[in-house]
């Protein structure tokens, strides 16, 4: 595999100028039509209000043409509009031909936004632009050149899922016990191994020197030697793939080089060492590449981005031309002011300030509660505060932590109030077993060498096969040299089986190669309701007594209704296209931005969404920043980068949430405030529930605790004499009840209505007249 080198790491693979590399590139070249007279004509009409609808740095970016540009366009500063009216430019100013143009982002609804964009500006030919995510580009290059590699074109895409089962496999066959290294920590490492491009030889030669890393070595070499069996590629493979292909095959790199003249690549930031290898291979020859992103949003370390491809962009490309976008579009004055004064901590980034025209807006709320169950019940008070009295949509709410792990005790209250929620980043439709166990069975019509898939399958529903069948049908296919789907067809001669599991195999073994064999002459929907009928699966779920079983039925019945809106959308469907589209999906790509609910997520998953208000919970030290980050080289820098993507994120509205104490292992530990709403000026805030102890409160008490201390009350719009003597955060007690905290207070007539969660029995709506509550503190 090629090494990563920044700058001339591409040294020895010269270009191949054979008559045969000529033919390839004159072939491609001819396929490419110049877009008509007419078509440009209504272009460029579309262009007559560019320079009013642009600002003079957007403008100066999209009529950029040649050579490398590096365009820092900051949160909410109008990139997308800059990337749809640069290509759109490119077309209608330049007659680029659409063909010559390579568009790359990270999710399929980032693509898909930029493709009808592009469309409205420039009319039909956008859809001739390659315009796809990074892992949707090198599946489709694989696809067409896979047995290049050795592989056959209709190769299995492994999702994380399939990925832990195949290394517990591995494991298992190296005699590593989960007790050595954890099946997670293994993949973390592979994963970081191929990103390197480093291959399973060269790991064992140079880098296996210590324990974990010989571990590694080992299951790293297992591993590929099982997924390349099973004709199969992981998320990772998908971009180092590629870029094996085009070291071994300089003929096919030409190819693309002369295919794609200009390139472009958004959120440049998060991509990792193999995407900047690929790309970097691509713009070689023409050097018209087009990076678009924020250093201050690079928060994907994890997953191996490396902020030092943006921050090394002009030592790539000494000529490139740099274009900051500072002028922000979405938030107000003091949510940027907040933003900057947390960002401006980081040492390693590029200067920039952003600034915008919108109004000053709001205080952002800083909540400080007593704990985690407190926290979540002033974020379900709010949002009622919002819809009821400022007519907020629930779509436009939503509330950001910094791991799934806190979502439960949102949503908990969430549920138990009864208020709509959606969440990202859970167990999703294409998540769930039953649909992964039909997927595995399409997967094993569309690759009948994915050994992984039948494994799963071979017992789904249950047909009497174990483990030790399983065994010795992978026995005696090693032994012949045959596929496991070959050994299945060979079951009556496998010695050791019952005659009723013989029977079993080869039915499963009949279906499957009815089905491999009439694919070509069936729609994808009738595959699969042949192997639902086939395999009895909807009737086992149907006779199954168990809660989830309906919903599982309901499920199965979606999928086929997925499945026929696939092929009507397309002419020409096909099974490993559908399969493409499903394994690919990302997380922000499952957002239903119509359903009427506040949205639950991840700061991380949040990228690329803005909302009119946005709260961010958990911001405790070992919470956000995260324990795991704090003690680690640039982990500080990298946390506080995810802390300015969620504090951007929204529009109108801030809400920042901290507690006293919250509850690790089932014990309760206390909390102290992150050190990044430390790092916002105390005049930017306005203070709910208690007053932060400490240097906190010096802080607070130095800039105007008392202003800060009135904006916290609510304001009932009532005189001084008719407000009541209790207010939210409020401890009380109640004869009966006992303890507990207010809530919630709303005027009620000549009265109030007093919201209080007692510790024995949950939230109770009072009179204050006649409650007798009794303030404890």
């Amino acid at each position: 595999m090629l090494k990563p080198v920044r700058g001339h790491f591409f040294q020895g693979c010269q270009e191949n100028t054979t008559a045969q590399n000529a033919r390839l590139i004159q072939t491609t070249s001819a396929s490419f039509k110049r877009p008509s007279n007419s078509r440009i004509k209504r272009t460029t009409e579309a262009f007559l209000n560019i320079e009013n609808l642009l600002n003079k740095e957007q403008l100066e970016a999209v009529y950029h043409k040649d050579g490398p540009i590096l365009i820092l366009a900051g949160a909410g500063s109008g990139k997308t509009r800059v990337i749809t009216y640069r290509i759109a430019h490119l077309l209608s100013e330049h007659r680029i031909p659409p063909g010559n143009i390579l568009a790359v982002t990270f999710t399929n609804k980032a693509a898909m936004e930029m493709k009808s964009r592009i469309k409205k500006a420039a009319g039909k030919q956008a859809e001739e632009i390659q315009i796809s995510t990074f892992h949707a580009f090198g599946c489709k290059i694989l696809r067409r050149h896979a047995d290049k590699l050795g592989y056959t074109r209709q190769f299995s895409i492994y999702d994380e899922d399939d990925r832990e089962r195949l290394v517990k496999e591995c494991m298992h066959q190296a005699k590593v016990s989960d007790k050595e290294m954890k099946p997670y920590e293994i993949i973390k490492r592979i994963s970081s191994i191929k990103n390197m491009l480093i291959s399973p030889s060269e790991y064992s030669e140079k880098y296996a020197s210590e324990y974990t890393s010989k571990i590694t070595a080992r299951i790293y070499e297992i591993y590929e030697e099982k997924i390349r069996r099973c004709n199969a590629m992981d998320f990772d493979d998908l971009i180092s793939r590629p870029v094996e292909l085009f070291v071994k095959k300089p003929e096919i790199l030409a190819l693309y080089r002369d295919k794609f003249r200009y390139i472009l690549i958004d959120e440049y930031q998060d991509i990792n060492n193999s995407q900047y290898v690929l790309i970097t291979m691509l713009a070689e020859k023409y050097k018209n590449i087009c990076v678009v992103g924020d250093d201050d949003q690079s928060i994907y370390r994890f997953r191996g981005a490396d902020i030092t491809n943006i921050l090394g962009f002009e030592q790539d490309y000494p000529e490139a031309k740099v274009i900051r976008l500072e002028q922000n579009y979405r938030s107000t004055k003091n949510i940027l002011s907040a933003a900057h004064s947390v960002i401006k901590n980081n040492a390693g980034r590029k200067d920039k300030e952003l600034w915008t025209d919108n109004t000053e807006g709001e205080k952002i709320t800083f909540y400080y509660a007593d704990d985690e169950v407190h926290e979540s019940e002033c974020i379900l008070d709010a949002v009622d505060r919002l819809m009821r009295f400022e007519g907020v949509r629930l779509k436009d709410i939503a509330v950001f932590y910094r791991t799934n792990a806190q979502s439960r005790v949102i949503e908990d209250r969430f549920r138990r109030a009864g208020l709509p929620y959606k969440l990202i980043g859970g167990i999703q439709f294409y998540g769930r077993m039953e649909i992964k166990d039909l997927l595995a069975y399409l997967r094993t019509v569309a690759n009948p060498s994915d050994i992984m898939s039948f494994k799963r399958i071979i017992n789904v529903p249950p047909r009497g096969i174990g483990d030790a069948t399983i065994d010795r049908v992978e026995e005696y296919t090693f032994e012949k040299s045959l596929t496991f789907f070959e050994g299945l067809g060979e079951a009556d001669k496998i010695e050791g089986i019952k005659d009723s599991t013989r029977s079993s195999l080869l039915k499963l073994y009949g279906l499957i190669k009815h089905l491999v064999d009439s694919r070509g002459e069936m729609r994808i929907q009738d595959i699969l309701k042949t192997i639902i009928s086939g395999t009895g699966y909807l009737d086992y779920w149907s006779q199954d007594a168990s809660p989830k079983a309906k919903d599982r039925v309901d499920n199965i019945r979606e999928l086929v209704s997925a499945i026929s809106e696939f092929e009507d959308s397309s002419k020409e469907a096909k099974l490993e296209d559908f399969l493409n589209q499903v394994a690919l999906v990302s997380d922000a790509d499952k957002l239903d931005e119509n359903a009427d609910a506040v949205t639950l997520m991840t700061i991380h998953s949040a990228k690329g969404l803005e909302f009119d208000t946005a709260f961010i919970a958990g911001m405790n030290e070992g919470v956000f920043p995260h324990r795991n980050c704090i003690e680690e080289p640039d982990g500080i820098e990298e946390e506080r980068r995810l802390a300015y993507v969620g504090i951007t994120r929204a529009r109108k509205k801030l809400f920042l949430l901290s507690a006293v104490s919250r509850r690790q292992f089932g014990a309760k530990k206390e909390g102290k405030i992150s050190r990044f709403v430390d790092e916002i000026p105390a005049e930017l805030l306005m203070h709910k529930g208690r007053l932060p102890v400490k240097t906190t409160e010096e802080k607070y008490m130095k800039t105007g605790a008392e202003t800060l201390m009135v904006d916290a009350e609510p304001d009932y719009g009532l005189p001084d004499e008719e407000i009541p003597p209790l207010k939210p955060g409020d401890r009380v007690k109640h004869k009966v009840m006992g303890p507990g905290y207010v809530a919630r207070i709303e005027p009620h007539g000549s009265d109030f209505k007093v919201t209080v969660v007692f510790q024995k029995c949950g939230k109770k709506v009072l009179s204050a007249a006649y409650a007798g509550l009794k303030k404890t503190g």
